[in-house]
């Protein structure tokens, strides 16, 4: 092998690699884009809402379809993006009159610490403690993987529970469909 055959193939080599490292990502919002960890998902999460929500504190705006399917299970998604659409008939109102994440309308959010627990190849546990208005407050929130990413199936805000809303609401309802002629066929 001539000088001049090893020379290009050593050139074309370092082009390879350099293009190569300029396509990896960089620095620590690569590092977050990239990390598929449930406490990473959680920590997104609640990380928009330390502060106070009248200020810099926004939350998580589920003011769609794709946001709403982006942080929540197939299943929980369905119900909540129902209640949204039933909030267009005469007399009907939001299930959930405050944020699901935090279980409030309005928040005030500091020492914000979120531990978790793997509870299975595809399920997690997380517990996300705060202090909202100086007073302590832990939020409880289930996961579970749906391919490579994290999606709530379930919080619980003390004794009660998104889900646990949403099944009073269905009962509720039920009675009263059954008594609506317009359901009756």
């Amino acid at each position: 092998m001539s000088v001049r055959t090893l020379s290009r193939r050593c050139a074309v080599l370092t082009a390879v690699v350099v293009a190569a490292a300029l396509a990896l990502p960089v620095g620590p919002a690569a590092a977050r884009e990239t990390d598929t960890s449930a406490k990473s998902f959680l920590s997104g999460i609640y990380q928009s809402y330390v502060g106070n929500s009248t200020q810099a504190a926004k939350g998580v705006a589920l003011d769609s379809p794709e946001a709403v399917k982006r942080y929540f299970s197939h299943g929980l998604a369905s119900v909540i993006l129902e209640d949204g659409d039933a909030v267009a008939r005469p007399g009907a109102g939001l299930v959930l009159g405050s944020d699901p994440f935090v279980g409030r309308d309005a928040w005030d959010i500091a020492d914000l610490k979120i531990d978790v627990k793997e509870a299975g190849p595809a399920k997690a546990v997380g517990t996300v403690s705060f202090s909202n208005f100086g007073k302590p407050e832990t939020v409880t929130v289930e996961l579970m993987k749906v391919g490579t990413a994290w999606r709530v199936s379930e919080i619980k805000w003390g004794p009660l529970t998104l889900r646990g809303l949403y099944k009073t609401k269905w009962q509720a309802a039920r009675p009263q469909a059954a008594l609506d002629p317009a359901t009756m066929k």
